[in-house]
């Protein structure tokens, strides 16, 4: 089935059914009945939009402390091992939560989405600009996990940035967009080249269990 899609006004996160409806925000999402699909859609999608965000990175985090030292220590010698030159990989003083921002490919042809579903413990930007990987890592390193909607405007409070979370399913695939609404007629327009359907969010049951 051809992949789909919702516009809403507001942070809509896929888990949790009443997304906030504040204007200053617009979540766009990409939903098909599996992942393979609607991550072919979002690598188009997001070709049409590097030429204004050439920047791609993931935020994640381990989501709980280290439990041993030599956890740790293996931890961080697979980080150096497989890291680029920019990657960051950290603990929070307090949390003792390791946190880290990786670069990824800026094609998003060549991005492996393995590392991308965990969506309660990561996030993929798409950047105007390569910003600083460190400040970006303060900002962000007390978060546990992304599990409300000031997660996100925390995410995106330098207005500039796209925010995705990729969802798995046993019986749809998703890839959700958040961003400032100033970015609304950009990313319209990329979605319209896409040529795909937008269906309401009442839609969503019947397109994930038509036959």
């Amino acid at each position: 089935m051809d992949t789909v899609f919702i516009l809403k006004t507001g942070i809509w996160l896929w888990e949790q059914q009443h997304p906030t409806e504040e204007r200053e925000y617009i979540t766009i999402s990409l939903l098909n009945q599996n992942f393979e699909n609607v991550w072919k859609t979002w690598r188009i999608f997001a070709s049409l939009l590097t030429q204004e965000w050439p920047m791609i990175l993931t935020w994640y985090t381990t989501t709980t402390p280290q439990y041993s030292k030599t956890h740790e220590y293996l931890t961080l010698k697979d980080f150096s091992k497989n890291s680029g030159p920019k990657d960051i990989f950290k603990k929070h003083e307090k949390t003792l939560i390791y946190s880290g921002i990786e670069y990824l490919n800026p094609n998003p042809e060549y991005i492996d989405p393995a590392k991308l579903k965990a969506y309660r413990s990561s996030a993929t930007l798409m950047l105007r600009q390569d910003s600083q990987p460190e400040q970006l890592w303060q900002r962000l390193s007390h978060l546990n996990n992304i599990s409300t909607t000031d997660d996100l405007k925390l995410i995106l409070s330098d207005k500039e940035s796209l925010a995705f979370r990729f969802y798995d399913t046993e019986t749809h695939g998703v890839a959700q967009l958040t961003s400032h609404s100033m970015h609304k007629v950009k990313l319209a327009h990329a979605i319209n080249t896409l040529n795909i359907k937008e269906i309401p969010e009442t839609g969503v049951y019947g397109y994930i269990h038509d036959k």
